[in-house]
């Protein structure tokens, strides 16, 4: 049987071993409240297995969004929609400024593929007989002036009636034939003195132009002379402007060579 100071020991023992038990718990328990404050979280897991970000890359798990690839392919094809339309906006505004501010060209007409004076001047609305403000086509040798179809030459030389029209054949054409109102007014308003053109009657009795058609649309002044050859008057009313004159007369000429 123990004795009671054995006793006694045994208890104290108890006592102690019970104190540092808890004192180790508490220090233990201090150490973790003091890593908590220190914002280190790692030090506080008490079993490896809790620390997920030490763990293999392969032991790993993610969450991959699926919809992300295709947002991505619809947003470049928007992209590429709008840049074209951006392209096509561009290349019409430029049309559009070309046309704007560039000379408008003759007409198309399939039937008559020459360029119209008179059509150009309908479109500017200006005078018939403002050439310079039409954007057309000059296929007619220096010195020489379109109308419509044909070139026509006002001399400065001046001849005979006969003399005048070979002179004008040497260049390629022959006096000129005024078979319409457009080209009468033409050429008395762009002309400034008395030119022979295409018209006599020297064989006959009649009327008659070069290419031996019979006269139609006729222009004729006041007749206070006789002659058997024509002349026009520019710069006098165009619907009065031809005069009868005596074919030696030396007088200066218009030249027609008519382009087909």
């Amino acid at each position: 049987m123990e004795s009671p100071k054995e006793v006694e020991v045994e208890l104290e023992e108890i006592n102690t071993a019970e104190e540092n038990k808890e004192n180790k718990e508490n220090k233990e328990n201090k150490e973790i409240g003091e890593t908590k404050e220190d914002g280190n979280i790692y030090s506080t897991l008490n079993q490896p297995s809790e620390a997920i970000y030490g763990m293999p890359s392969s032991t790993r798990s993610y969450t991959v969004n699926e919809d992300t690839p295709r947002k991505v392919r619809v947003y470049r094809i928007i992209s590429l929609v709008l840049f074209a339309v951006c392209i096509l906006l561009l290349i019409v505004i430029l049309g559009l400024f070309v046309k704007l501010t560039g000379k408008q060209s003759c007409p198309t007409d399939t039937s008559l593929q020459e360029c119209n004076l008179k059509k150009c001047q309908d479109i500017y609305q200006q005078s018939l007989f403002h050439e310079s403000q039409c954007s057309c086509h000059h296929d007619c040798d220096k010195g020489w002036s379109k109308f419509e179809n044909s070139c026509y030459f006002l001399s400065k030389e001046r001849f005979s009636w006969h003399e005048s029209r070979k002179d004008c054949q040497r260049r390629g054409g022959d006096l000129a034939m005024i078979t319409n109102e457009r080209l009468q007014r033409y050429l008395t308003t762009n002309g400034n003195m008395l030119y022979w053109i295409g018209l006599n009657q020297v064989s006959t009795n009649q009327w008659i132009w070069n290419n031996n058609t019979v006269l139609t649309v006729r222009y004729w002044g006041q007749m206070f002379s006789s002659g058997d050859c024509a002349l026009l008057a520019a710069n006098e009313e165009p619907e009065r402007s031809w005069h009868q004159s005596i074919c030696t007369l030396y007088l200066q000429y218009i030249c027609q060579i008519t382009r087909t």
